[in-house]
């Protein structure tokens, strides 16, 4: 039940192609994490396209949430399809997928394919609140997410600048420690990698040195020391998009592909 999704950097500077993987069985929650630019963005989206397209036939279909609070025009091609949501409707977007997982939770939807849901700026989303109680719901339903949906096969992924434990509530370092997949790319501050990793992914860091420039960063799969990655060249990305467009407008065939005509 795993997607290749990201080269090691290692093997990369050797000239060979390593990819690794995300095991939605294990380890379905994502959190991208990278200064603006250093391509989280576009890392994410790969993600989300290799999964529709490689993920195993006991998860498909998978059905995509997208969630853009700050109208970035990175999803312009979204606009008016059916669970895409950007702006002021980003809350209404995130109360929907849960409903979605209480309905599963409940047996009141039987389906056993993969729901993913991703938001682009988890930060903006919760600024987006001005009611102190709804914004602590917003995190509580999180919160439950992360910790409850792995064996219905809900997956959340996330991308934030600065993961700090304000933006996941009260209980935000135990919600940010339930994603099994973190990914940081670029060169970030001391700061931002205390919050990702522990004190041997840090010194790992440390020793390697500067990691790079765009789509080059760090990942830690289920707690393990953080590793060097490269995320792959995206040659054609209005065929990426089309990925996520065709999954968003129900143009797919049961295996997550473009349906035919």
């Amino acid at each position: 039940m795993s997607v290749p999704f990201i080269l090691d950097e290692c093997a990369h500077r050797r000239g060979l192609e390593k990819w690794l993987s995300i095991g939605y069985a294990t380890a379905p929650h994502f959190l991208w994490s990278g200064r603006t630019g250093s391509g989280k963005t576009a890392a994410a989206k790969l993600l989300l396209a290799r999964t529709i397209l490689l993920a195993p036939s006991e998860l498909q279909p998978i059905e995509l949430t997208v969630i853009d609070p700050k109208e970035d025009v990175d999803f312009n091609y979204l606009n008016g399809l059916p669970h895409f949501y950007r702006g002021d409707e980003a809350p209404q977007g995130f109360d929907s997928f849960f409903d979605g997982f209480l309905r599963r939770k409940t047996n009141e939807d039987l389906s056993r394919n993969l729901k993913i849901l991703f938001v682009d700026e988890f930060a903006s989303l919760v600024a987006l609140i001005s009611d102190k109680k709804e914004k602590e719901d917003v995190q509580r339903k999180l919160g439950l997410l992360l910790s409850l949906s792995r064996s219905r096969h809900f997956s959340v992924q996330l991308a934030t600048q600065q993961p700090s434990a304000q933006i996941f509530g009260a209980s935000g370092s135990a919600s940010r420690e339930q994603f099994g997949a973190v990914c940081l790319l670029g060169n970030a501050g001391a700061e931002t990698q205390q919050m990702l990793f522990d004190a041997d992914g840090r010194e790992q860091i440390k020793k390697f040195g500067s990691i790079g420039g765009r789509g080059v960063g760090w990942l830690s799969m289920n707690g393990g020391i953080a590793q060097p990655v490269r995320v792959p060249l995206i040659e054609d990305m209005e065929k990426l998009n089309k990925v996520i467009y065709d999954n968003l407008s129900g143009n797919l065939d049961e295996r997550g592909g473009v349906a035919k005509p």
